[in-house]
């Protein structure tokens, strides 16, 4: 293996491991060898620092590279999104649109996704505009990706119209649009869809089940749930550590009155999140058992768990059913639960693209 390569494969271990430090330190001996203007260590570069969020860097990677390729941009823009910037993700998009490089899958997917994560329509109808025009609307990296755009900017029709005309559909396909029906409260066409994926051959996995008992959970559909948690059991799926899927299981339970389940399902997890914390303890409170929600609480600030202001507003709604767990509150928090106003409120409730123009939303839902 050349040098070249070894540093390649370095930067690539940095990348993957998020190790900054000796990202820089690889980056350092690019220099000192000359190969500061080698287009693939360069693309590795800016991967790297990206992945490690230091978008600063990769910036400065990515302007002073004298020749880019798409894998340079789309890098980029994945670093954007892996951040937790997509504005900057599409912005970077249009800039693309005034250079001599073209769009490919991956970079289409990505951009997909940020209209996804900022749930502005506009701009994600644009892309698939442009998208079908040059011919990549059929790869499924794409067609999954639009799925979950459309699914996510509430037009659930234009999400399902894609699944119906997928070529080919893989797993994702399938959690994709049973996730899209189940944000929507669509229980029904989940259960559908749950049911011919299996006739079709395909082996569901955390995803599908969790978005199975979310739809299960709309429906008020414990016995569909019911045979979910036993088709879970006879497959040896590991709930105990299979958090978001208990975590599903639980709410199932918790809001269709059978809090003995939740809290079997409960005991089994070896790592419980807050939320199914927080789930159980107002299930036990709405079915009028304060007594237990109190128990469950003084367990919860007994264990690791970071016990905030959030919590704490939560879990007013279980206490002021029982004068002696608010006076345990009081107490223990005073200033939390006396200075949380969420409390209070709780307590009372081929060519060269052309240029996108990227759009924002207002706090009101509106479009700038």
């Amino acid at each position: 293996m050349c040098m070249r390569q070894r540093i390649a494969s370095l930067l690539r271990v940095c990348s993957k491991s998020m190790s900054l430090e000796q990202g820089i330190q690889v980056h350092t001996a690019v220099v000192k060898l000359g190969y500061q203007f080698d287009m693939m260590l360069s693309n590795d570069l800016v991967d790297m620092y990206g992945k490690c969020r230091r978008m600063d860097m990769a910036c400065q990677a990515f302007d002073k590279m004298p020749a880019r390729n798409v894998v340079t941009w789309t890098s980029l823009m994945c670093g954007f999104l892996h951040q937790g910037s997509p504005i900057e993700s599409l912005l970077l998009l249009c800039r693309m649109g005034f250079s001599n490089v073209t769009p490919n899958e991956f970079t289409f997917s990505t951009n997909f996704k940020a209209c996804s994560f900022l749930g502005v329509l506009t701009n994600g109808m644009q892309i698939h505009g442009l998208c079908g025009k040059m011919g990549f609307e059929w790869f499924p990296v794409v067609g999954n990706s639009i799925i979950d755009m459309y699914s996510r900017c509430g037009r659930i029709s234009e999400a399902a119209r894609m699944f119906s005309i997928m070529p080919l559909r893989s797993l994702i396909s399938w959690n994709a649009m049973i996730a899209g029906y189940a944000l929507e409260g669509m229980g029904d066409e989940c259960l559908f869809l749950f049911q011919e994926m299996q006739m079709q051959g395909e082996v569901p996995d955390e995803f599908t089940f969790t978005s199975m008992l979310k739809a299960c959970t709309g429906l008020e559909a414990v016995r569909e749930g019911t045979q979910i948690h036993a088709f879970l059991i006879a497959k040896g799926f590991p709930l105990s550590v299979q958090t978001i899927v208990s975590g599903a299981l639980i709410d199932l339970y918790v809001k269709c009155g059978y809090l003995t389940e939740a809290q079997k399902v409960f005991n089994q997890v070896e790592q419980k999140s807050v939320v199914s914390w927080m789930v159980l303890i107002l299930g036990y409170a709405h079915e009028g058992n304060p007594s237990e929600a109190m128990d469950l609480f003084r367990q919860l600030r007994k264990s690791s768990l970071r016990v905030d202001g959030f919590v704490l507003s939560s879990v007013m709604a279980a206490a002021t059913r029982s004068s002696e767990g608010l006076e345990e509150l009081q107490s223990s928090h005073g200033d939390d639960v006396g200075g949380n106003r969420d409390g209070d409120q709780l307590r009372t409730q081929g060519r060269r693209p052309p240029r996108i123009k990227v759009q924002k939303k207002t706090t009101t839902g509106g479009e700038v």
